[in-house]
């Protein structure tokens, strides 16, 4: 039986080498195979889905390619965003422990480019998560409830997102977060 192909790097999938630099910085140098067949479909902004268990690294195939496809306050072009310091891609999850989770593995993969990531959830106050809003995020990861209360509140403005997550959108179907779930889409080009 002939060994299985080696995974291309995550430079040869077109991951820019801020991404790739931050990866490596950690050990990771080759990509799980969720990473390996998504990355390149998102990168392009091709809707897709992903499945795979848990654990083989469903939060960087989308986030590596959710941070490429941002603009970060160094990038040149930034000051010339429609609206800069709006939140340019929206990852929405089903609980605040999932979301939290997410936001850390975002860190981690956009340590050297600097993307400014925000998490967003119930049970806790709004002002530390109303300030930063203000001050500017790149990307904000949440729980639908506290996202749609922050955007019917106009605290968060959601015309400047080019990149949509839905992480496990099952289970927040399985938790009738549907209509909240259809509430924000609305609110995004």
């Amino acid at each position: 039986m002939p060994a299985p192909a080696a995974l291309p790097s995550f430079a040869e999938l077109g991951v820019i080498p801020e991404i790739v630099e931050a990866l490596k910085q950690l050990g990771i140098d080759t990509p799980f195979p969720i990473q390996a067949l998504a990355i390149p479909i998102a990168i392009t902004g091709t809707d897709m889905i992903g499945q795979a268990r848990t654990g083989t690294g469903k939060t960087f195939a989308f986030g590596i390619s959710l941070l490429q496809r941002i603009t970060v306050p160094t990038d040149p072009g930034y000051a010339e965003l429609d609206v800069p310091g709006a939140p340019q891609a929206l990852v929405m999850c089903p609980t605040r422990e999932l979301a939290l989770q997410v936001t850390r593995d975002l860190e981690v993969a956009s340590s050297v480019r600097k993307a400014r990531v925000l998490t967003v959830y119930g049970g806790v106050g709004y002002d530390t998560q109303l300030e930063a809003l203000s001050d500017g995020v790149d990307v904000v990861v949440g729980t639908p409830g506290r996202l749609l209360d922050l955007a019917n509140k106009r605290s968060l403005n959601l015309s400047q997102v080019k990149v949509l997550v839905l992480d496990e959108a099952d289970e927040m179907l399985d938790l009738g977060f549907l209509p909240d779930v259809e509430r924000l889409i609305s609110k995004t080009p």
